[in-house]
């Protein structure tokens, strides 16, 4: 009789939960590392892109009037490719909701074409490394919330934020 009251008594016990998920220094640095190498690699495919698909394609002579959408077009492929290369990155090192850090990053800085666009290529090159690493590693703090709406709500104000600084 004993034994059954105390398997009782510790399926009552809940042990508290934390209402954020604890990420050690070394896992928001790997973050942010996913995120610098997410940046390169979508700085790369826009340049890549835009030279040789979409400019070419777009900016012959019979199309003339949509070669000016060929930046915009090959950022959006771009980011949609890094997005998809992120969810994999940031799922194999094991980050809470990842989808949501890569989700909101991607929306974050979409369009980021008319910021770098008239810059040099390595320019292009850092500034999206650290634009991305810096979005990653805030993304993925923020995720940590384990209230799933006002994890939503913290996210939706940096997202807007960080879209009025980019278009500024």
């Amino acid at each position: 009789m004993m034994k059954h009251e105390s398997v009782q008594a510790e399926a009552e016990y809940e042990a508290p939960v934390a209402p954020i998920v604890a990420m050690s220094l070394r896992e928001i640095v790997w973050v942010m590392v996913s995120g610098l190498v997410i940046g390169l690699v979508v700085a790369g495919l826009y340049l890549l892109m835009n030279t040789y698909i979409f400019g070419a394609v777009l900016c012959r002579p019979q199309s003339m009037a949509e070669c000016a959408n060929a930046p915009s077009y090959a950022m959006s492929a771009a980011t949609f490719l890094g997005a998809i290369a992120g969810l994999a990155s940031l799922a194999r090192i094991r980050i809470y909701r990842p989808l949501l850090v890569v989700i909101a990053s991607a929306i974050a800085l979409w369009g980021l074409d008319r910021v770098v666009g008239s810059l040099a290529w390595y320019q292009i090159l850092l500034g999206s490394m650290v634009l991305y690493a810096l979005a990653y590693g805030l993304f993925a703090w923020l995720a940590r919330i384990r209230n799933f709406v006002l994890t939503i709500v913290m996210i939706i104000v940096a997202v807007v934020i960080a879209r009025l600084a980019l278009t500024v």
